[in-house]
């Protein structure tokens, strides 16, 4: 288990309201809730399936996120680092910041008020690591990060981020950054209409280039060319019933190219939405528009994406970056974080 430095605060809404939607470490910008009604009708589109088993290479595997998103994939990332090779984040705040803490995960983590101890961070990862609730730090050695933030971005301050950059390289993470773009919150992809600059209710903003192939690229290397057609491989609607923990929704979504269907070895992505940005909130459209599975389709690559809900403790169905589900939720024991390592495994 992860220290608990500090007593944590309770998560009142107007907590999780600063944590999830105002300023909080999530893609969630909006103060007004939508209800799951588009999501129903994505449900009745298609039967709901067992997640399948493919044959992935172990060797490139890693994890990618937007904001709450971006926070578990680095929590997966330094928990299963001898097997997740690297992660891509959006406006993502260093491992365990907020420290089991809610007060810390909004003064500290977010658009900042008060600065953020990487010692402290480094000394609670090394000894969480030490005591089996981590992979070794040692794992991280070589890996590699890319890593994005906007320096329009009114939600997660740039300095935030930064401290994310300097503790991966603290652990010999190999990193590669953009904190030039005049962005605002949000996962960056070419295939939306809205603008860099603009805070808009599904957090997909087009600034211009194609983040995805850069990620990509620095994880696997040249690539094939995009399919911008029709995509020859599945976007298939699975059950998490088998993973359940109160903050999954009851569905998640793969998408599979066809020769991974038929049995190529493939590479893994993990792609991880913000605070309402899950199908519960937006449908599938950040599963169909992050710009992912058009190089996935033609790069032999299964793209994973785990849903969330809103939950107790978590009204805007963030991920758990600060504790809402126990002060675990960062190590290989925390309920959402194992809920998605044993779905990663079942693929």
């Amino acid at each position: 288990m992860l220290p608990m430095l500090r007593a944590a605060a309770s998560c009142t809404t107007l907590v999780l309201l600063a944590a999830c939607a105002g300023g909080g470490n999530g893609a969630g910008g909006s103060s007004v809730p939508r209800g799951p009604g588009a999501v129903h009708a994505t449900r009745t589109a298609q039967s709901v399936v067992s997640l399948g088993h493919y044959n992935v290479d172990w060797t490139n595997v890693v994890v990618a996120g937007i904001s709450s998103g971006a926070d578990m994939a680095s929590q997966l990332h330094y928990a299963h680092s001898s097997q997740i090779k690297g992660e891509a984040i959006f406006a993502g705040a260093p491992f365990f910041c907020a420290q089991d803490n809610a007060t810390i995960a909004i003064d500290d983590c977010e658009y900042t008020y008060g600065p953020i101890s990487l010692s402290t961070l480094e000394t609670d990862t090394n000894n969480a690591a030490a005591e089996g609730y981590l992979d070794p730090v040692a794992d991280l050695k070589g890996e590699k990060a890319w890593i994005f933030s906007g320096t329009a971005d009114t939600v997660v301050a740039q300095s935030v981020v930064k401290d994310a950059n300097t503790m991966l390289q603290h652990y010999s993470v190999t990193t590669t950054t953009n904190f030039t773009t005049a962005a605002e919150h949000g996962w960056v992809t070419p295939d939306v209409s809205s603008a860099c600059g603009s805070l808009n209710s599904n957090y997909l903003i087009n600034c211009g280039f194609d983040a995805e192939q850069q990620f990509l690229t620095t994880f696997f290397g040249t690539l094939s060319a995009r399919n911008s057609g029709t995509l020859k491989g599945q976007l298939i609607q699975y059950s998490q019933t088998p993973y359940a923990v109160a903050g999954l929704d009851s569905t998640g979504w793969i998408f599979v190219p066809s020769n991974c269907a038929s049995g190529s070895k493939c590479k893994m992505v993990v792609a991880l939405h913000g605070c309402e940005q899950g199908q519960y909130w937006i449908g599938t459209t950040f599963v169909k528009d992050s710009g992912l599975n058009e190089w996935a389709d033609t790069n032999s690559i299964i793209v994973l994406y785990p849903q969330a809900v809103p939950s107790a403790g978590n009204s805007l169905g963030c991920w758990d970056w600060w504790g809402f589900d126990g002060s675990d939720y960062a190590s290989k024991p925390g309920l959402e974080l194992n809920a998605i390592w044993k779905m990663m495994q079942q693929v």
